[in-house]
């Protein structure tokens, strides 16, 4: 079942400062399998505010690759958004729930228990 994964700021700093393997690991294999990834851009706004400068160059590595989509928070998607948020104030969260319905994909994120509040039917890969 690795089709592909939206990436949550957890993955990515996961991804950039090597925390565990898991998240290196389910992006590669994501990749190898013809599958894809999709980028929120506030997740990734969010890891470039928090990362240390020696690790940015390998989060750039990989949203330049091959089968990685940045998904732009488009002026279109800010009511779609803003209703699925429903006065909660984490713009991020909203952008990769957003993501992760229209991709169809599991959320690689270890803050699963959130965002399932804002729509229980995401499915949510967590990073131990």
């Amino acid at each position: 079942m690795i089709p592909g994964r939206v990436l949550d700021v957890s993955a990515l700093v996961d991804i950039a400062v090597a925390k565990t393997r898991y998240s290196r690991h389910v992006v590669a294999m994501c990749l190898y399998r013809g599958g894809g990834l999709c980028v929120p851009s506030t997740a990734l706004a969010a890891v470039y505010s928090i990362a240390p400068l020696d690790t940015q160059a390998e989060l750039f590595d990989l949203i330049m690759g091959p089968g990685v989509t940045i998904d732009d928070l488009t002026a279109g998607k800010a009511p779609d958004i803003g209703e699925l948020l429903d006065g909660a104030n984490d713009v991020v969260a909203g952008h990769v729930v957003w993501c992760a319905r229209n991709t169809h994909w599991p959320i690689l994120t270890d803050r699963g228990d959130q965002l399932t509040l804002l729509d229980p039917r995401i499915m949510i890969d967590p990073i131990p």
